[in-house]
């Protein structure tokens, strides 16, 4: 019985011991050990590493975020990514982030909702005012589209994307004179693009 007892209070104290050492670790360490099992393509040991770390709660739920949305399991992914956006709803990137599986599943109606989210805290992003310009310029509603074109088209006046895009809203609005001459722009910034090349032509 006496042995039994000791037994069972060296057992105790291993475990004691694993605890206390494994307290110890730091964050970094954990995080670190994540970041190179994802860089190796092992996702699962990557969430896992993870599931270690007390607090940093917003930082962890972005990670998991994103690391999800590399497994391919995006309903997950949008659930950590909801986590951060609830735990720091001012920072823009989990939101963006929250875009990623949402873009993969093809759901604009969602997607939609969160650029709108996006530009409510940062009315300029370049990329989300050109994905709001799509979505609505593939739904043929032009003269959305062309609200977000046109803020990109002012803000960055030789990016090549924008000006086309703008190009063709402007052509389907009927507003020849100016679809001719972002036409022409585009040709400045790419001399053999043929869709540009192609507007123009419609357009004598």
């Amino acid at each position: 019985m006496e042995f039994l007892n000791k037994k069972t209070e060296i057992i105790t104290f291993l475990l004691l011991f694993t605890v206390s050492i494994s307290a110890q670790v730091a964050p970094s360490q954990i995080f670190a050990e994540s970041y190179r099992y994802e860089s190796s393509g092992d996702y699962e040991k990557a969430i896992g590493e993870l599931n270690s770390v007390n607090g940093y709660d917003y930082h962890k739920s972005l990670r998991l975020g994103w690391l999800y949305y590399l497994s391919k399991d995006y309903e997950t992914s949008k659930k950590f990514y909801r986590q951060a956006v609830e735990l720091e709803p001012q920072a823009v990137e989990a939101l963006l982030g929250l875009c990623y599986p949402l873009e993969a599943e093809e759901n604009n109606e969602e997607l939609e909702k969160v650029y709108k989210q996006i530009l409510h805290l940062d009315n300029t992003n370049s990329k989300i005012n050109y994905a709001l310009g799509n979505i609505y310029y593939y739904r043929k509603d032009f003269k959305q589209a062309e609200i977000y074109f046109d803020k990109v088209q002012q803000m960055y006046p030789f990016d090549y994307y924008s000006t086309l895009m703008c190009a063709w809203t402007k052509y389907f609005l009927d507003k020849k004179n100016d679809s001719k001459r972002l036409f022409n722009i585009v040709l400045i910034i790419s001399p053999v693009d043929k869709s540009a090349k192609d507007g123009l032509n419609l357009l004598k």
